[in-house]
């Protein structure tokens, strides 16, 4: 094994650890992610999902060979809740209702931020918001222009898409949101949504001035996109558990390595192939020759899946490293944004790289979205998330009695904090309380 020099600090050297045979995909072009349709299939997959798409396409070409993960070698990793660990770090596993109240917190107090709080609690499980002005503020018990004040600020949060009404609204906040997006995909969502959807593409050419070629560009934009963009902290413990990549403090740097050992591996059977190859049989060639392309092309893409994960994993590492040294009790403030500025890839392609991957620090395993948060932040009226979180801790250590969540909502809002019973939830799971 070698290890690639990153990043060198005064005290701090964060390394890749990396077999002789990796290849490294350096400076790959934002337009061929996204004009890969195959890439985009397996970047969101983890180790399981991804076995069973190999799986699939073995059965299409047959000079692949599929070797499986040896699964006796997976330890049985706990999640950080109900640990030891848990308690002397703090810390909890993110939910979608956490990340969004966190970012809620940054704005200043008044009746629209919790207008903010109090709708979060009616998204439904794709992240909408199927509700006209009027019905939500109903259900809020909220004026209509507070709420409608609300819905708008709701829409600007992350994941990107969140609020929406529905799938075409949610699609073009994910496109107004993103740098990288085609100059014309914001427009096409909103003028031609049906005739996209209809696949329509000459009635759109027949319409307006776009070129074929601009109209396919938003088409293989569109396809990164999320359709349900709560789907990012969706957590499925049974098939979420194996670590993809290792975070190791070495002195007082980190090193990082990806688990390759517990993923699924192809390979070319090249004797086959060369036993077809010399029947020298024309049509028999025609038939193999795509079969070794497409060999090529699915190993590329595995490596460039690879290659992408560990370009997000070390933007975590970089913001969070204080945190991994064990230097500071939280992790920092971090971002979809951030990591999507320090990646220079798009917000769409961060969010299926983030998805479903999970990360071994310290022997406990914890999802990359765990360390995309805004909780150490403090509110314009100096509060945090984790003061919040302390607070409750605090109100039910002194109370001589259970609490439910309902009772602790009110018990905060004396102190004037807005909190929805879900997060109270949240919050008492993560504090095993």
């Amino acid at each position: 094994m070698k290890e690639r020099d990153v990043q060198k600090e005064p005290l701090d050297q964060i390394t890749i650890q990396e077999d002789e045979s990796v290849k490294v995909f350096e400076g790959l072009k934002n337009s061929a992610i996204m004009s890969n349709p195959q890439l985009l299939d397996i970047l969101d997959l983890n180790a399981e999902q991804l076995t069973y798409y190999l799986e699939d396409a073995i059965l299409d070409n047959p000079f692949i060979d599929l070797e499986y993960s040896i699964e006796q070698q997976i330890p049985a990793f706990e999640r950080f809740e109900g640990t030891k660990q848990a308690e002397e770090l703090k810390e909890s596993a993110q939910s979608l209702d956490t990340y969004l109240f966190e970012q809620i917190l940054l704005y200043r107090h008044t009746d629209i931020r919790d207008a903010m709080v109090k709708a979060i609690e009616h998204l439904d499980e794709r992240g909408y918001l199927p509700y006209t002005v009027d019905e939500l503020a109903k259900k809020i018990d909220m004026p209509v222009i507070v709420t409608l004040d609300a819905v708008t600020l709701i829409k600007q949060l992350e994941p990107a898409g969140i609020g929406a009404y529905d799938l075409q609204e949610s699609m073009m906040l994910q496109t107004e949101q993103d740098l990288h997006a085609p100059n014309v995909a914001y427009y096409l969502l909103e003028v031609f949504f049906d005739e996209l959807r209809d696949k329509d593409y000459a009635e759109i050419q027949a319409q307006t001035q776009i070129s074929y070629d601009e109209i396919m560009e938003s088409v293989n934009y569109f396809h990164t996109l999320r359709t349900n963009p709560a789907a990012l902290f969706n957590q499925v413990d049974k098939i979420n558990l194996i670590p993809d990549v290792t975070i190791t403090p070495v002195g007082e740097g980190l090193q990082i390595r990806y688990n390759r050992q517990y993923y699924p591996k192809i390979s070319f059977n090249q004797t086959y192939f060369d036993e077809m190859a010399a029947k020298k049989d024309e049509e028999l060639n025609n038939y193999i020759e795509p079969h070794e392309e497409g060999y090529q092309r699915l190993a590329d893409n595995l490596r460039i899946r690879e290659q992408l994960i560990l370009e997000v994993v070390m933007c975590m590492v970089k913001a969070h490293k204080r945190y991994f040294l064990g230097k500071d009790e939280y992790k920092a403030t971090l971002s979809m944004k951030d990591i999507a500025k320090e990646t220079r890839l798009p917000e769409p392609i961060v969010y299926h790289i983030a998805s479903n991957k999970n990360i071994e620090f310290n022997k406990q395993v914890s999802a990359f979205t765990d360390f995309i948060n805004t909780s150490r932040s403090l509110t314009r009226d100096g509060l945090s998330a984790n003061y919040i979180k302390d607070t409750i801790s605090q109100i039910i250590d002194d109370s001589d009695r259970e609490l439910t969540d309902e009772e602790i909502v009110s018990i905060l809002l004396e102190d004037k904090i807005i909190v929805g019973q879900q997060i109270v939830k949240n919050y008492r799971k993560s504090l095993g309380k």
